[in-house]
């Protein structure tokens, strides 16, 4: 198996263009507008401290959920910020689809957790599209070895302070946002209306 199998999954290089970084924020943007229901099924906000400034930081991150435990993986290795502010604190905030949750991070332990992580890589739509071979090789003793050095992190629940937690706060706009529809929709209307006259 060659060394590039046995990097973390990931769909493309790390972003370094910040017009590619708004874009795959878009997810905190439907937080706020209240659809956690929907995208909080695959999608996750975690909220950490900046390891520099202190001030919370939102990265909206895939998981997986097993046993009732929720892992999340840096599929960009070491690099990402909120993967490193949350080695330096690792007091985090979860939002998901069912709320919030105040954790600590940490690195999976027990055979049980990274039973977890191997569930995670199997069925992530990340894994399975770049890195078929190592789903093939996945329950090989060196492979499970090498991907417990991986970026992965599972969460205990705490009463320490944490982040806040991301807020609908965006469910005001949803009247424009049907208005705008609607007259887009109209104003379509009457122009097909119009070239057929």
């Amino acid at each position: 198996m060659n060394s590039k199998v046995l990097d973390p999954p990931q769909p493309i290089p790390y972003p370094k263009s910040e017009w590619i970084k708004a874009f795959y924020r878009i997810p905190i943007v439907l937080y706020r507008l209240g659809l956690a229901p929907l995208i909080g099924k695959y999608i996750l906000v975690i909220s950490t401290f900046g390891r520099k400034t202190g001030k919370v930081h939102r990265t909206p991150v895939e998981y997986y959920t097993h046993q009732g435990r929720l892992f999340v993986m840096s599929g960009f290795g070491d690099e990402p910020d909120w993967y490193q502010n949350l080695r330096a604190n690792p007091l985090i905030t979860l939002n998901t689809d069912k709320g919030s949750i105040k954790a600590i991070a940490r690195k999976p332990e027990t055979r049980e957790e990274w039973e977890g992580v191997t569930a995670f890589l199997k069925h992530s739509p990340v894994s399975i599209l770049t890195a078929p071979e190592l789903i093939q090789k996945i329950d090989e003793p060196e492979v499970q070895e090498l991907i417990k050095t991986w970026p992965i992190v599972t969460f205990d629940p705490t009463d320490e302070p944490c982040p806040s937690a991301l807020e609908a706060d965006l469910l005001w706009a949803w009247p424009i946002i049907l208005l705008l529809t609607a007259l887009r929709i109209l104003t379509g209307w009457l122009w097909h209306r119009r070239s057929r006259r």
